[in-house]
């Protein structure tokens, strides 16, 4: 559970962390130490978009194996609703 949450938790923070390490070095430079609102506005978006791409990449790389399985929808059956399920698909030999 706690992987799944920092999958995506650390996305939509990243781009926070790396402006801020920037602002840490420039402000040792000299230059400015502020945060800016353009700069949060532009963290925030690239950060929604980073965990956007982690959501669809999670949903194509996981769930069920749809090799040798088979979708059987919902059925009425002697006067019950009888869910969908997933089953092993018969080899055929």
């Amino acid at each position: 559970m706690i992987r799944a949450i920092l999958f995506h938790i650390i996305p939509l923070i990243l781009p926070f962390v790396v402006y801020g390490v920037y602002l840490y070095f420039n402000s040792r430079a000299g230059g400015d130490k502020t945060w800016g609102k353009t700069s949060l506005a532009i963290a925030t978006i690239s950060g929604l978009l980073l965990m956007a791409a982690s959501l669809i990449a999670l949903g194509l790389v996981s769930g069920e194996p749809s090799e040798g399985t088979v979708y059987v929808p919902p059925r009425f059956e002697d006067g019950r609703i009888i869910d969908s399920q997933i089953v092993p698909a018969e080899k055929k030999e």
